[in-house]
């Protein structure tokens, strides 16, 4: 080897893995691929063979990882949840909803995002197995968006009665409304607005004694 070439080789930055190494990124691949179909085409679309070609790996990947494309499906959209969805905890009921509303905002906004939403939203009127995978799709967030009410009971904002509020409608009727329906672009002072109406509502129907 010269030394010209060491000394290139030496200066090359080294390539930057995502931790996990080569799964973690095959596994990426396939989540991206899964929702560039399901973009392009609905669920209809979203086949493991057609994933695997797009994503450039062996069906046989697909078929250890993920028995039906519903279940990659739902892994890809946790994934895009899990990076765009903190849960913040700002102190007060007022601002977690803001909070809350403002990321599920940034959220719909995200092209897989409309796309999935677009998919959810047919599927629901669709047979069977489509049907029930909506279900299945709107049970954990249900659970999983409570979390700013369970907050404030906890810090003694609301009583223990506003577990039973449907928080993940309250927030997801006026984002869906105004991305799919009217296509108005929706602010920051639009989130802050929503989320004090929630919270105005919450205090009056289920304030702490």
């Amino acid at each position: 080897m010269t030394t010209r070439k060491r000394q290139t080789e030496a200066s090359d930055p080294p390539r930057r893995r995502r931790p996990g190494g080569r799964n973690a990124e095959v596994r990426e691949a396939v989540r991206r691929a899964a929702l560039e179909l399901l973009a392009e085409g609905g669920f209809g679309a979203v086949s493991l063979p057609a994933v695997a070609r797009r994503a450039g790996v062996h069906k046989t990947t697909l078929y250890r990882n993920w028995s039906t494309p519903a279940a990659l499906v739902d892994d890809a959209i946790a994934e895009l949840e899990a990076l765009a969805l903190p849960d913040l905890d700002t102190g007060s009921l007022e601002g977690d909803l803001e909070a809350f509303v403002l990321s599920r905002l940034r959220l719909v906004r995200e092209p897989h995002a409309q796309a999935i939403l677009r998919a959810v939203i047919g599927a629901g009127e669709a047979p069977s197995a489509l049907f029930e995978w909506v279900e299945a799709f709107w049970k954990p967030r249900r659970r999983e968006w409570r979390s700013p009410i369970e907050r404030a009971i906890e810090r003694g904002e609301l009583a223990a009665s506003a577990r039973s509020v449907p928080l993940v409608e309250l927030v997801a009727g006026p984002l869906l409304l105004a991305q799919l329906a009217t296509r108005r672009r929706l602010t920051r002072g639009d989130a802050a607005e929503i989320a004090a109406l929630i919270a105005a509502g919450l205090r009056a129907r289920h304030g702490a004694a």
